[in-house]
């Protein structure tokens, strides 16, 4: 997974720049958390769906959920994991 740091956010439009000051640019909704993201938290993503989703919509929610694809495998592209308060949330992308 690749870590990146949120630089900016504005409405659902997230800033985001790894480790080699490359920039990302991704509109994201969150469900099913108690508290969203902040500029400065962490978002750990997998390479091949960072390179599917950048300057694109997508959705993220809780791994049970009714939405996107039954998860089995923790290193499944679909699941992030957002570093917030010292705390790794899981969520995986919602399709539909």
């Amino acid at each position: 997974m690749i870590k990146l740091i949120i630089e900016n956010i504005d409405g659902y439009n997230y800033k985001l720049k790894d480790n080699d000051n490359n920039l990302y640019n991704i509109n994201i909704e969150f469900y099913d958390i108690d508290e969203l993201p902040k500029i400065g938290d962490i978002i750990y993503i997998n390479n091949k769906l960072l390179n599917k989703i950048n300057n694109n919509v997508v959705s993220f929610g809780k791994l049970d959920g009714i939405y996107g694809r039954k998860i089995t495998d923790e290193n499944d592209e679909d699941v992030i994991g957002v570093l917030i308060h010292d705390k790794v949330i899981y969520l995986k992308r919602y399709y539909g």
